[in-house]
């Protein structure tokens, strides 16, 4: 038998042991994009005030409190949900470039672990901290609650910078193979693009006065999510489509 139609014969066999992780993960990729968008709101809405210091900054937060704790579950879910997703899109890339779906796939892993352990968690303890500040009995509390969130108040803009970079490095390593994929050229374009808005946007909490940056900042979860929802439709699409009886042996 030749090579081509003995690899084709394998590729065809293991998607069919992973045909339901890939159309769940199709189901999941839409469900993401959609969370990240009410995720974007609800933070523009919390932040709509403005803040510049630690202590204005739990002042803000203590008057948003359930917004607030919404808001940073909804980021840890997202974060969370992509797991099997990162294996069916190295499962489904691999086979076009191992090399750049595996090394795309560890940063998106890498992603999610890093912003639910750092950014997110810290989010999360300002949160709490934000509701002891708003409790506080007197002045002197408020000041210790405030010097507690000092640390966490300042590392936020640098964790935030390493979260929004490591999500788009990964996402552009994937579009090389994607490009060759079911997927198609015009998505991994697409990718690409929006991928380097994410770079260009994660630069914006160094630059808060830059506006070019603040703009890509605000559009670069849209954008990601609107693409996201392309990637689940044809991942779902491939799923689906795989046919149920394959060959289970392969001629070697």
């Amino acid at each position: 038998m030749p090579k081509n139609e003995t690899v084709e014969k394998e590729q065809s066999f293991n998607d069919q042991n992973w045909k339901r992780l890939y159309w769940v993960s199709g189901i999941l990729l839409i469900l993401t994009a959609i969370l990240s968008l009410v995720a974007a709101y609800g933070s523009r809405i919390l932040y709509a005030a403005g803040y510049h210091d630690p202590e204005s900054y739990l002042q803000l937060v203590s008057q948003n409190q359930q917004l607030a704790n919404i808001t940073w579950s909804l980021w840890i879910i997202i974060d969370i949900l992509p797991l099997p997703i990162i294996i069916a899109m190295y499962l489904v890339l691999q086979r076009y470039n191992r090399t750049l779906a595996l090394l795309g796939s560890l940063f998106a892993l890498f992603y999610a672990i890093y912003d639910v352990a750092a950014t997110e968690l810290n989010s999360l303890t300002l949160v709490s901290l934000s509701h002891e500040y708003s409790l506080a009995a007197s002045g002197v509390i408020q000041a210790s609650i405030v010097a507690a969130a000092t640390y966490g108040y300042y590392a936020l803009p640098i964790q935030t910078v390493i979260s929004f970079a490591l999500g788009p490095i990964g996402y552009l390593l994937w579009c090389v193979p994607m490009a060759k994929s079911f997927f198609g050229r015009w998505l991994a374009i697409f990718g690409v693009i929006v991928s380097v808005i994410g770079l260009l946007g994660a630069a914006a909490p160094i630059f808060p006065s830059s506006l070019f940056l603040g703009w890509c900042a605000f559009l670069c979860v849209r954008l990601i999510a609107i693409w996201t929802i392309f990637l689940g439709v044809q991942l779902y699409r491939f799923g689906r489509h795989i046919p149920v009886n394959v060959v289970s042996t392969v001629a070697v």
